[in-house]
């Protein structure tokens, strides 16, 4: 919603922009390109995130249930779980327009980037079972999922779109040199703004 306005705004501003013709109208218009490409990211993101949440507290409470495992330990397991299901769904559907020449690289980066969400993500649930004295799987379910998988999906988000799945081009309409350097686009030359 706040997105959809903030887009909102900006067309607004750059349809007055083109009217009066402001050299920033070319910036306007990829800004509000690259808020259009990174909302879509981040929704399939959130998909790609609730099928792992939904791995996560499947083989969280199982483990946590019947294999008489510490909570922070079955946590772990289910988060190990849910990351193989996020690379997954990450390469093969968010992220899938970005380059994969260096898939080495990238499973290290991702591996490191679910390392440290991992313990972000745990870390409540050590606090809460061994700092805080709540030693029930309801507590363990609100530590780690009410908690610590907010916070580290924000941290997933920001360093699997920077770093683990970089781009490496920028998108081919917004790439096309102008007539000539120095000059001012035309506005056959910009997007079209609606």
């Amino acid at each position: 919603m706040l997105v959809a306005k903030a887009v909102s705004t900006i067309r607004k501003l750059c349809a007055g922009m083109l009217k009066s013709g402001v050299v920033g109208t070319v910036l306007v218009v990829k800004a509000v390109s690259t808020i259009r490409k990174l909302y879509a990211e981040m929704l399939k993101f959130g998909v790609v995130g609730a099928v792992g949440v939904v791995a996560d507290v499947s083989s969280s409470n199982l483990l946590w249930k019947y294999t008489g495992l510490s909570h922070t330990v079955a946590s772990v397991g289910g988060t190990l779980v849910a990351t193989v299901t996020a690379y997954i769904g990450n390469r093969y559907w968010v992220f899938r327009h970005r380059p994969a020449d260096a898939r080495r690289r990238e499973m290290a980066l991702f591996a490191l980037v679910s390392l440290v969400g991992l313990i972000i993500e745990n870390s409540f649930v050590f606090v809460a079972d061994h700092v805080l004295g709540f030693h029930s799987i309801a507590a363990a379910n609100v530590a780690k999922f009410i908690f610590g998988l907010p916070v580290a999906g924000i941290f997933r988000f920001t360093t699997s779109h920077l770093l683990v799945f970089p781009e490496t081009q920028p998108p081919a309409e917004l790439s096309a040199p102008a007539a000539s350097p120095g000059a001012l686009p035309t506005r056959t030359e910009l997007p079209e703004v609606s």
